[in-house]
């Protein structure tokens, strides 16, 4: 690799980075929830041989059942 891309991965690195700790800020602003914190939580309190954490989609519809169907939430519409 050349000094030219190794520079401008880590600009990107730096970059991407960035992003994802204001995608993570804003979906916490907004109550979404996230995903790769949950998936941080759980490596670090709730990982066992044999046991695996719930995929991203069964995470949003958990998520979207306890906001919404479980009746704690009251909202304009």
């Amino acid at each position: 690799m050349t000094p030219t891309f190794i520079r401008l991965k880590q600009a990107g690195d730096k970059w991407g980075s960035l992003l994802r700790k204001m995608s993570s800020t804003i979906k916490t602003i907004f109550g979404m929830p996230n995903y790769e914190r949950y998936l941080a939580h759980w490596y670090a309190h709730h990982a066992e041989p044999g046991k695996q954490p719930v995929s991203e989609k069964e995470f949003y519809m958990m998520a979207l059942h306890d906001r919404y169907e479980k009746g704690g939430m009251s909202r304009c519409c």
